[in-house]
């Protein structure tokens, strides 16, 4: 933090009254600039904490601040809320919106507590589902099915297990937002024995793991999702079940989603959950494995999750619901809530990706593609009233498709 910028944060929150206690977004993705926007057009003020320039810092809403990578300085953070908290004229709400940051808030709880109400899994539930071996293992215990998994120590025991992986199958790091700093996508993909001893020396490094598991065969389709929000005691507050209907890459975030009734996710989500004592946020997928008719799971992502916004545009506006909650205004936030059936949703940059690449195997017209996107009543990014982020991404893919003239097609 530079003393210019904190001085000019400290002026902002010297503006703020004791009528709507502020609300600190920590992340600056869609997800974040959909809690941004539900709750700047209810009055809340807003700020918006970030490292880098992603696509919610460019909203109209609020007040925004950048501060270094928060896996290489924790402590800067911890410094600039604890900043923020002393200078607020009540308890403000927080609301981390990856899992990096979530991990930060509950690794430091005890200290924010007296500026901040927040509702986050423990430190040790965190580190059970954030590292995907322990949230395995649980779910196994819980009698919820799971892709085949196997979790080699060394090339050794990679070298062993090859022959007996059908391909291809996928690497995957057991905590994402480590691995992604090895791998460029959430997990890579791998074709023959020899390739996957070969992927695996190059991922794997000191407190970097990665485990092996089978590709659970199934279109982007085939993926569904519980969302949700468990209270501090550990109540379900309210939550939707949606399926994807497109993904940005194969092993993708959802570009196309709906709202739809899978009462069989939501049962299984919720008996998950209550295995892990949950509390907080919280996205759960399933794949349904058509080779047994069952549902497998996927992951647990302790947090809302990108397409937050389609659960806003179904009436479970979880942003707004949590504010309520956290300062005490529990009329409205009754358990049990429904959520509107159909609602379908699309992030704009996204789905282009998705159709270029669907496009490519013959599987999506352009007609279609621009139909339903026309026909999504939630968009992750468009917004006539906070235009800017659109824009910002016209720009990007505009600047995209211009070098992929000169250098090839362009690629997520």
């Amino acid at each position: 933090m530079s003393s210019g910028s904190t001085k000019q944060l400290s002026r902002w929150l010297g503006t703020l009254s004791d009528r709507e206690p502020l609300a600190v977004i920590i992340g600056g993705s869609v997800n974040g600039l959909s809690f941004v926007r539900s709750l700047a057009k209810r009055g809340v003020p807003t700020l918006l904490l970030e490292t880098e320039r992603l696509i919610g810092t460019y909203t109209r809403y609020g007040k925004l601040f950048l501060l270094p990578d928060a896996a290489e300085d924790p402590a800067s953070w911890v410094d600039l809320l604890e900043f923020v908290g002393e200078r607020l004229p009540r308890p403000g709400v927080l609301f981390p919106t990856s899992d990096l940051h979530n991990v930060l808030i509950a690794e430091h709880a005890e200290s924010l507590t007296h500026a901040f109400r927040f509702v986050v899994p423990q430190a040790h539930t965190l580190e059970r589902i954030v590292n995907k071996r322990l949230q395995y293992e649980t779910a196994v215990s819980a009698g919820i099915p799971i892709p085949r998994s196997l979790f080699p120590q060394s090339l050794n025991e990679v070298a062993e297990i090859a022959p007996q992986m059908s391909y291809p199958c996928i690497l995957k790091p057991y905590k994402a937002h480590v691995g992604r700093r090895k791998i460029a996508e959430k997990v890579a993909v791998v074709e023959s024995p020899a390739q996957l001893v070969n992927e695996f020396g190059k991922v794997t490094a000191p407190n970097v793991e990665f485990m092996v598991q089978e590709i659970v065969p199934g279109g982007d389709n085939a993926l569904f999702g519980y969302l949700a929000f468990w209270d501090s005691q550990g109540a379900e507050r309210a939550w939707l079940t949606k399926r994807k209907l497109r993904q940005s890459a194969r092993f993708g975030d959802g570009s196309h989603q709906i709202t739809v009734d899978a009462p069989e996710v939501a049962d299984m989500s919720r008996r998950l959950l209550a295995a892990f004592d949950y509390r907080g946020f919280v996205g759960v997928e399933f794949k349904y494995d058509e080779r047994d008719g069952c549902f497998r799971l996927m992951e647990i992502n302790p947090r809302t999750v990108s397409g937050n916004q389609l659960a806003i545009s179904a009436g479970v506006d979880f942003p707004w619901l949590g504010y309520q909650y956290l300062v005490g205004a529990e009329n409205g936030v009754a358990p049990g809530q429904p959520f509107q059936l159909g609602v379908r949703y699309v992030n704009e940059e996204w789905d282009l990706r998705a159709y270029l690449r669907l496009r490519k195997g013959g599987h999506l017209t352009l007609g279609d593609w621009v139909r339903s996107v026309l026909q999504s009543e939630a968009k992750a990014i468009g917004s006539w009233r906070d235009p800017a982020p659109l824009l910002v991404t016209v720009g990007r893919v505009s600047r995209a498709a211009m070098r992929s003239v000169v250098r090839g097609p362009w690629r997520s």
